[in-house]
This record gives structure tokens, C-alpha cells and sequence, in this order.
């Protein structure tokens, strides 16, 4: 299951976004999302979900006929 996690330093209100449960750059829509209500938090790190693609499988039809 998806989720965001904010975390904010109290004592310097630096901001930390990590999304989870999202492979590949779909996370980057829920990033930028986050980033519009709780502004950048100035350092942005991907981690290895973002570099997994979903795999894709061709199917062929016979024709009919």
C-alpha cells in the first residue's frame, strides 16, 4: 500500500518526504503534490523503487479467419 511520511525537524523545520509503496517516477506526482501544500523541502534523493519500471508483456492475437 502507498504511503507518504513527513517528517519535520522541530528545532530546524527542515522538511523530509519519503513516499513508499510506488515504484518507478509515478512517485514523482505524489512528490510534487506534496511539495505545492508543504513547500520544497530543498534536497530531493530517489531511492531504488524510482529506478524499478513495471514490465511490460506483449501479447500477439492470431488473426481469424
Amino acid at each position: 500500500m502507498p504511503e507518504i511520511e513527513f517528517r519535520i525537524d522541530p528545532a530546524t523545520g527542515k522538511l523530509e518526504l519519503q513516499v513508499k509503496g510506488i515504484i518507478g517516477p509515478a512517485c514523482d506526482d505524489i512528490t510534487k503534490i506534496a511539495r505545492e501544500l508543504l513547500g520544497d523541502p530543498g534536497q530531493e534523493q530517489n531511492t531504488s523503487e524510482y529506478y524499478v519500471r513495471p514490465q511490460v508483456r506483449t501479447q500477439t492475437r492470431p488473426r481469424g479467419g
